[in-house]
Order: C-alpha cells, then structure tokens, then sequence
C-alpha cells in the first residue's frame, strides 16, 4: 500500500487554532518544500501542513502518480494516493476541518479525495491541474454536497492542455460549487493575480468581511 511519509511533512502553525487545516500537495517532480512560500500571501490564520508524494523520481523529486497522458492518468495509482491521503488525515487531522490547496499533480490528487470521501474536506483549491478521467462510485454524492471549489488555471499552460482544463472546468460545474479563474499569459504555475484571488477565496470561507 502507498503511504505518505509523515516524517517528511512540513507543518506551520497558524494564529488560529479554529480555523481549517490547508492541506498543500505538490506537483509532479516537486517536494513538500516547493509550495511553502505561497503561504505568506494566502492571509490564512489556520495550521498548514505540506505533504510529500509517495513515489520517489530522483533526489528532492516526488510524484502522486505516474506520469501518463496528461488528463487520463492511471486510475488506481490514483486511488492509491489518494488513499494514502486519506489515511494521513485519519492519522494525523481526524478532527480537523479541512481545506486542500493542490498544484497540478496534486490536485489531481486532492480531487480524487473528495470524490472518495466527499464530507472529508470543507473546500478545494485546485491550481493548473484536472480531474482524473474516469466516473467515480461517489461522485452523485460529491454533487449532492457541492463543496466551494476554486479552480486557477493560465491561458498559456504549456503542460495542461486545453481540452483537459476545458473538460475538468465543465466536470467541476457538475458537481462542486465552482469558482473558476483563467489567467492570461500564466504558463503552469501560480501568480500573485492567482494568489490574491485564492486570498479572497479562503477569507470568504472563514466568514471574513
């Protein structure tokens, strides 16, 4: 079974011991170090936990899942981190609300959690990533829910492509309560245009003004 390595996650803590738990998952090819310094601009008062992937590629380098055709990914490898996701937070945030913040590979991942467990995560930021190719048993009970979803994406990805992004978009409309930004010029990666929106994002979930 594929396991997220605890020893190597990366916690912060927040001001704010009531707030949700961020949970941050990286791309492909990254580490759990390789999003923390979006923390500063995302104003959130709760803790943050940056995970590493399972799948060691070379030194510093991890993946969720193989890489395949971008937008139709190996299913069960993809289950398989999305488990083993699930089963950090069974470990280590059990009584946590929580909010999960993926890059790219990751969000493909954090996706997959929502759709195997959807009460488990109070909202989604899915950054320049999409949702596995495939129907899912509890994706009726996904859209039942309708989880507030933040979905960033640049005009000019040259990793994503487009009927990928435009596909997740229109699989996102479906089932989730979407909020969908496109940023023009943004290659795949994260801005402070993007930055500033998923600011907003998260002050509207913790009831800020």
């Amino acid at each position: 079974m594929t396991d997220v390595d605890d020893t190597a996650t990366v916690r912060i803590a927040g001001v704010d011991p009531h707030a949700p738990l961020l949970l941050v998952l990286h791309g492909y090819g990254a580490n759990e170090h390789d999003l923390i310094a979006l923390l500063e601009h995302l104003g959130h008062a709760g803790d943050a936990a940056f995970l590493r992937a399972p799948l060691a590629l070379a030194p510093g380098r991890w993946a969720w899942f193989p890489l395949t055709t971008i937008g139709n990914p190996d299913i069960a490898s993809v289950q398989a981190a999305a488990d083993a996701v699930l089963g950090w937070l069974a470990e280590n945030a059990a009584d946590r609300e929580v909010v999960a913040l993926g890059f790219s590979q990751g969000s493909t991942v954090a996706l997959q959690v929502a759709r195997t467990a959807p009460e488990r995560l109070r909202a989604l930021l899915v950054l320049s990533g999409f949702v596995a190719g495939t129907q899912h048993e509890r994706d009726a009970a996904l859209g039942a829910i309708a989880p507030p979803v933040f979905f960033g994406h640049g005009s000019a990805d040259p990793i994503i492509p487009p009927a990928v992004t435009a596909a997740t978009a229109t699989w996102l409309a479906r089932r989730t309560t979407l909020t969908e930004r496109t940023y023009p010029g943004l290659g795949h990666g994260v801005d402070l245009r993007e930055l500033a929106d998923i600011r907003e994002v998260l002050a509207e979930l913790a009831g800020d003004p």
